[in-house]
């Protein structure tokens, strides 16, 4: 089982000004090769709302065993009907491609969140 930590109110995600996250996913014990493997899946994933800002090719694991993934979904596409849903779909989606190759828990942190 893998645990997510939310880094801000999840019941408040309607009140962000944006929609830019960072998942920052714990990584397996072979993390280089886990990570190369797993952004190379997640070029391959169908998403509906989610981009990457900063792309793929140079997400590597830090000192504390972690990777940290930016995501986000444009302004015009959080506009639209169902977006929270697409979105909620596109999270688990990431997760599972990430989980695939031995990430673990998520820590979900919302990067212009303002309390």
């Amino acid at each position: 089982m893998v645990a997510i930590n939310h880094l801000f109110p999840p019941t408040k995600i309607n009140e962000l000004p944006t929609w830019r996250f960072v998942l920052h996913f714990k990584a397996p014990a072979n993390a280089a090769d886990a990570t190369k493997q797993a952004m190379a899946r997640l070029k391959t994933v169908t998403l509906k709302t989610v981009a990457f800002p900063f792309g793929l090719d140079s997400l590597t694991p830090d000192n504390k065993g972690m990777v940290a993934v930016p995501i986000e979904v444009p302004e015009s596409r959080r506009r639209q009907v169902g977006s929270l849903a697409d979105y909620e779909s596109d999270f688990w989606k990431i997760c599972a491609a990430m989980m695939t190759f031995g990430f673990g828990d998520v820590y979900y942190e919302a990067v212009d969140w303002r309390d």
